[in-house]
Formats: C-alpha cells, sequence, structure tokens
C-alpha cells in the first residue's frame, strides 16, 4: 500500500489531482460523458481527445494514469484506461469552467495542502512521490486542478444545498427497519503472534494488570496505542474468531484464540441491547444521506448542462495501442 492512500485497504496512491472519481459521488457509478459513434480524432495521431479544441496526448494521459497509481491487471486494464479518459475530460471540462468563472488558487493554499497530507500521513510527501517516481511539480499542479474544481463544485453544486428537519423526521419514519440496531459489544483485544506469548500475555492478565496497559505494551494489531479498543461491532460484522466475545460477562476476558492474524485475547467492556435507535441519535447520519442524495442529483444536472456547451471528441483506439 503506498503511504498517501484515502481508502484503508488497497487504494491507489494518494494523489489529490488524479483521483478523478473524487469529483463524482463515490456512492454513486460515474457517467461518462458520452463518446461519439466513432473516433472523430485520427488513430494514426497520438492524441487521445480534446477537449474545446485542447489535446490529450497518449502520453499525457498514460502519465496520469502511472501518476493515479492504477496497475489494473491485463484483462481489465482496457476497460480501466477508457473510464479513467472519460472521468480525465470530465476533469478537463470543469478546470476550464473555473477558469472561466475566475476561480483562483494561489501558492500558499496549495503548499497549506499540501502540508496538511503530510501532517496526516506522517510521511514526507516529495520523499514519498518520489519513492514512487513521480514529479513533485507536476503533482503539485494536479493539487492546483483538484482545489479549483472543488471550488467550483462548492459553488455550483454544494451551495444552498439544505435539509430540513421535517425532511429527517419523514425518512426516519419511512424506514423504521434501518434503524433497528441488533445486539452490539464493546470489546478490546491484544494480539500477539506465537502461543507461548498469549498465554504470557494472559499469566499477566491473570495477575490483575489493567488490559488496556497490557495491549499498550505488548499487541501488534492497529489498535494497540488505543489500548486493544475496538469499539461496539454487532455478530457478523467482525472475523467468526471474534464471535467468543458475545459468550462472556461484562468485564470478563476470553482464552486464547487463535486466527489468521495471530492469537488473541479478549475483554468484553460493555454491552448494548438490541433495539432501535432513536430520532436524535439517527438524526445527524440522515441529514448528511439526504443531503449527499440532494447533491448528487444537483451535479448530474450540471455536469450535463457543462458537457451540452463543451466540444470533445474521443479517440479509445488510441488507448489499446
Amino acid at each position: 500500500m503506498n503511504a498517501f492512500s484515502i481508502v484503508k485497504y488497497g487504494a491507489p496512491a494518494f494523489l489529490l489531482g488524479l483521483l478523478l472519481f473524487s469529483c463524482t459521488k463515490k456512492d454513486e457509478t460515474p457517467t461518462p460523458p458520452p463518446a461519439p459513434p466513432a473516433p472523430t480524432v485520427s488513430a494514426d495521431v497520438r492524441v487521445v481527445a480534446t477537449v474545446n479544441g485542447d489535446p490529450i496526448t497518449l502520453a499525457e494521459f498514460l502519465e496520469r494514469f502511472a501518476r493515479a497509481g492504477f496497475k489494473p491487471d491485463r484483462e481489465a486494464e482496457l476497460a480501466v484506461k477508457e473510464e479513467f479518459l472519460n472521468r480525465l475530460i470530465e476533469r478537463k471540462m470543469m478546470v476550464v469552467e473555473a477558469q472561466r468563472r475566475r476561480i483562483k488558487i494561489g501558492m500558499p493554499e496549495i503548499n497549506k495542502r499540501i502540508e496538511t497530507l503530510r501532517s496526516e500521513n506522517g510521511e514526507d510527501v516529495r520523499e514519498t512521490l518520489a519513492s514512487q517516481g513521480i514529479d513533485f511539480e507536476k503533482w503539485k499542479a494536479d493539487v492546483w486542478e483538484e482545489m479549483m474544481i472543488e471550488r467550483l463544485l462548492a459553488r455550483d453544486v454544494h451551495k444552498n444545498v439544505s435539509v430540513s428537519a421535517a425532511e429527517v423526521r419523514r425518512y426516519y419514519q419511512a424506514n423504521p427497519r434501518e434503524f433497528e440496531k441488533p445486539e452490539q459489544v464493546h470489546a478490546r483485544q491484544i494480539v500477539v503472534a506465537t502461543e507461548a506469548e498469549a498465554k504470557q500475555v494472559l499469566a499477566i492478565l491473570q495477575t490483575g494488570k489493567d488490559f488496556a496497559v497490557v495491549a499498550r505494551e505488548k499487541s501488534t494489531a492497529p489498535e494497540a496505542g488505543k489500548g486493544g479498543d475496538l469499539g461496539y461491532f454487532g455478530l457478523g460484522d467482525m472475523p467468526t474468531e471474534f464471535n467468543v466475545v458475545f459468550n462472556l460477562p461484562k468485564g470478563g476476558v476470553s482464552g486464547i484464540v487463535k486466527s489468521a492474524y495471530g492469537y488473541h485475547i479478549f475483554k468484553l467492556e460493555e454491552r448494548r441491547k438490541a433495539g432501535r435507535i432513536g430520532l436524535d441519535e439517527a438524526y445527524k447520519e440522515i441529514a448528511e444521506k439526504l443531503r449527499r442524495e440532494k447533491e448528487d442529483l444537483r451535479y448530474k444536472a450540471w455536469i450535463k448542462e457543462l458537457r451540452s456547451r463543451t466540444k470533445f471528441e474521443v479517440n479509445y483506439q488510441a488507448l489499446a495501442r
């Protein structure tokens, strides 16, 4: 996994200016720009598309594709490249529109964004990019593009989208099953590499030493720094080995449980009975869901209108060469 990733598992490199799918909502399948019946750019010319006469060369496309961290398998490669090109065309449209609207992003803002990335990931951006063979200045230009698009969407799509309390209440009342929650447990765990280590840890716990302290000292799991705290989860939310927690009394500690990750010892901190989540507790989540839906609808209409006044040509054949 690359150092700069925004998805927990298996994401491409965290390159703000190149994760083109971020310009659409994550919970929808992006709609590609409509392609002409046949390529209008000669296959002999190494141009994969034009946007208002501005060419996207095959070299530029491949460079951006690589900077985005995409390494699809051979069977999926052409389909992924075509979709990436669709998003790149859409991106070019939005950057041109942002410039037409006189949106400006200065170097201080770009540097602040880069510093935020460094702080969040704990890695030097230049070093990380260099280790992946990515040119820092070109990547910084991608960051500028991303910020231009963010500001454009904030003005044209997200602005003035609101969700009323009445809308939230109606959704809650119309979808009762969504707010039925199963029994949940709040647990901690300690994970070690060998059974012998697990036996030593269990012996330490049996002396009365605090579980969270031992987790910080001994556990190899990611949540060790939080005292092994796994938070609340329901039956089936975790690997089957974790189900032992549901049979423990409050404050109880399990025996040694083996899994593909190592040897676990669990402690049950708290138990929540099954029941219905109240409106007050669900309010924020519902409001965010309804806001995303409204923004999605507004975005679709907005990008359709933008496409209607943009001249673009696509040559998918060049991608297969």
